[in-house]
This record gives structure tokens, sequence and C-alpha cells, in this order.
């Protein structure tokens, strides 16, 4: 065996070490996408099925790196740092994205909210004094 075998055979065992860790990197990164995507274009988002998804890839991604760390050296570990800031890219404008979802959230809350006191009110008291016992 030469050198050059040693060394081929050396990288094709890190890429089969490596490959689970960046299959679940690039799962993570399609369902953060996903969920974004559908964020920012006012789509349905059923929450609670992303929300399992992102589980089950870091549940992955977890189980995965735990692996390669078992089978490759700090060096070869360094090569997934190009997808991980990628990932954390992603994250981020996820984070944007879930951020803005929830503030419309809360002032469509607060509209209805308001609306609904306005509609209960009587004008005679609001419904805080009703409330509060001091209207009576």
């Amino acid at each position: 065996m030469t050198i050059n075998d040693t060394k081929t055979n050396e990288i094709q065992r890190l890429d089969q070490a490596l490959e689970p860790v960046y299959s679940a990197i690039q799962r993570l990164e399609s369902v953060i996408d996903h969920e974004t995507d559908l964020l920012l274009d006012g789509s349905t988002v059923d929450l609670k099925e992303i929300s399992a998804s992102k589980s089950r890839g870091l549940r992955d991604f977890n189980k995965a790196l735990g692996k390669a760390t078992k089978i490759v050296d700090q060096g070869a570990l360094k090569t997934l740092q190009p997808l991980l800031e990628s990932l954390r890219r992603k994250l981020d404008r996820n984070c944007d994205a879930l951020k803005l979802h929830l503030r419309a959230v809360s002032e469509l809350t607060g509209i209805i909210r308001d609306a609904l006191e306005t509609h209960e009110a009587d004008g005679t008291y609001t419904v805080e004094q009703l409330r509060s016992g001091s209207g009576a």
C-alpha cells in the first residue's frame, strides 16, 4: 500500500464518519428554511409539526456528531465550520421571522381584545371598572 492509498483511505474514513453529520445539518436547514419561508409568506404554519421536525433534526445532529467525535480528530471536525455557520445564519433569519410573527399575533390579540371590550361596554362603565368593582 502506498502513501497515496493510505491518504485516500483516511479521507474516505473521514467522509464516512462525517456524512451523517452533513446529512443532519442539511435536514435541519431544510426544516428551518421551510418554516422561515412560511412565516415570511404569511402562510399557515403548523408550529407543532415544525417543532417536532426541529427536535428530530437536532437529535439526529447530536447523535451523528457524537459518533463522529469518537472517530475523527478535531482538525477533521473543523471542516464542519462552514456548514455550521450557514446553519447559524439560517437560524438567525428564522428567529427574526418568528419574532415578527409573534409580534403580529400579539398586535392582533390586542386589537381583538380592545374590540371585545368596546363591544361589551354599554357606555356607562368600562370593562376595567366593572371587573374591579368600582363601577357598580
